[in-house]
């Protein structure tokens, strides 16, 4: 029966993968490390990781490090944003010309997505003139004494559902929100907006596809999820192929009309700088 089981795992995480392209280097396997909670012994992944983040040894007052969820072409704020370079570089010039490198603690920030295109970190680092900017070269881990380490799996195997770790385990960062790709058919079939908003950041975080991200932000947007319309217009900006300009306008208004902040500050931006949107 457990061979069964594992079976089924590895070839529907294969078949999960399949469906994304991408053009970051993976190989191998990875098998994930999972509590039953009716063990009475688990603790919630999410809970776990900022258990450990907390334990994570200060690296000195001129040493700020960000932790954040992240993929090889986004980084995320607490309400799962996609938070732009320039307001994370904004936030570290806050802290003042004490500050003489940055640690982005986020999965893939040090590796660039493709050949044409930079790392994460070598972005921030250009938006601070230089200021050095080390970023994570993989899928993030963290013990509980705050250590990582990273691996570059195309393949996860584990058990479906809710991302539970033992008192102990170490915590893959990128499947605290990225189980949720699990649960799409169900958020799908009830019209769940917010659902498919963790679906599309599962998607990027966690499967490495933006293009199936995309696709679940206007999905939640079409359902009126600010944050999946935000998502989603500053992905087609990104993209930048014939429309979608206006589509992230009309996004970004969407959003702002639900008293989105970020999306509202977003579009007055692209209003001055471009007239004619």
């Amino acid at each position: 029966m457990k061979l069964f089981v594992f079976l089924f795992i590895l070839v529907s995480c294969c078949a999960a993968q399949a469906d994304c392209s991408t053009t970051v280097q993976l190989e191998g396997f990875v098998s994930i490390k999972q509590c039953s909670p009716a063990s009475g012994q688990c603790i919630r992944a999410d809970e776990a990781m900022f258990n450990y983040m907390n334990a994570k040894p200060d690296d000195g007052p001129t040493t700020l490090s960000i932790a954040t969820h992240s993929s090889p072409w986004h980084l995320y704020d607490g309400d799962y944003r996609i938070l732009e370079i320039e307001e994370l570089a904004a936030m570290v010039r806050q802290q003042g010309s004490k500050i003489k490198r940055v640690i982005l603690v986020a999965s893939w920030s040090g590796i660039a997505p493709d050949s044409h295109s930079k790392s994460l970190a070598q972005k921030l680092s250009e938006a601070l003139d230089g200021l050095p900017v080390t970023g994570q070269n993989g899928f993030v881990w963290v013990s509980p004494k705050g250590a990582l380490h990273t691996t570059h799996q195309a393949f996860t195997g584990r058990v479906s559902g809710p991302y539970w770790v033992g008192q102990n385990d170490q915590v893959m960062a990128s499947l605290v929100p990225g189980w949720a790709i699990d649960l799409e058919a169900e958020f799908v079939k009830a019209h769940d907006a917010a659902g498919l908003l963790q679906v599309g950041i599962a998607k990027d975080i966690f499967m490495l596809c933006p293009d199936g991200a995309l696709k679940s932000y206007d999905a939640g947007a079409a359902l009126n999820s600010p944050i999946a319309a935000f998502n989603a217009a500053i992905m087609r900006l990104e993209r930048d192929k014939p429309g979608d300009a206006a589509a992230a306008v009309a996004l970004l208004k969407q959003s702002a009309a639900q008293g989105d902040k970020k999306a509202e500050k977003k579009l007055n931006s692209l209003i001055r700088t471009s007239p004619a949107i």
